[in-house]
């Protein structure tokens, strides 16, 4: 009787086992996927990389009457994929449009060379005095906007490297804090502002991808970011993207 009770546990050891490691592996906490905020990828600090971004975002013209020349944000296509590109170990991605369904993603196909790192901002804020603002502190309440209510979740490859509804420290782990720089404008830029360069602010939640070999990827992200908060009455941003990349050897 006793030989039987433990066999007859071993399918349950078993089970709890392939349960415990597939929860694992369902959302990772090694990170060999992403580089974290505190690290220095490239010999440049996280917060650079994050300047870098908005840098790019910001290159790019939008035509809002012409769908190819529109800014990839909002009208996405493979050919804009290699937009503001500048053939460094990053290779830049721009977010996603805002949604008001959040059901399904927003599929974006890229061809990339092998090797590159991938960015791409999740939520975040830029702000400048271009766009009237007065004073650093202004620019820094800007900066922080709606991103402490922030929810998001992100995939690579499938596997779940962030998800603040399943651990709401994420909001804190993956917080680019606010810090002041220079934005510099393109003409016809996405937000309307004068073309020049400003005293700005930057702040919010990006993923930064070791770099990926060749063959099919994938990055996902979803994020939701809804407050009302004093001077950002009814404010929100949403989307939800799915990269579907083919990392290519070069010729």
């Amino acid at each position: 009787m006793n030989i039987l009770l433990k066999l007859s546990s071993i399918p349950i050891i078993l089970f709890i086992y392939y349960t415990s490691m597939n929860s694992i592996l369902s959302y990772s906490e090694d990170n060999d996927l992403i580089f974290l905020v505190e690290e220095q990828p490239f010999n440049k600090t996280f917060a650079e990389w994050t300047n870098w971004w908005w840098d790019k975002h910001l290159s790019i013209p939008d035509i809002k009457n012409k769908k190819e020349l529109s800014h990839p944000r909002d009208v996405f296509s493979q050919e804009k994929c290699n937009w503001a590109q500048d053939g460094g170990p990053v290779w830049f991605l721009p977010d996603g449009e805002e949604k008001s369904d959040l059901t399904k993603p927003e599929i974006r196909k890229c061809v990339i060379p092998e090797g590159k790192a991938v960015m791409v901002q999740i939520v975040g804020s830029g702000c400048s005095t271009g766009e009237g603002f007065k004073t650093l502190n202004e620019l820094m309440n800007c900066a922080v906007w709606v991103l402490p209510s922030a929810e998001f979740s992100a995939s690579i490859d499938g596997i779940e490297v962030m998800n603040t509804q399943k651990d709401p420290s994420d909001r804190k782990k993956y917080y680019v804090n606010p810090f002041e720089t220079n934005l510099t404008y393109t003409k016809d830029n996405y937000y309307k502002v004068p073309e020049g360069t400003y005293l700005g602010t930057i702040a919010g939640y990006f993923i930064l991808t070791k770099p990926l070999s060749a063959g099919n990827h994938t990055i996902q992200f979803k994020e939701s970011a809804i407050e009302f908060v004093e001077g950002f009455p009814k404010d929100k941003r949403q989307s939800h993207v799915l990269y579907e990349i083919e990392v290519k050897k070069p010729q």
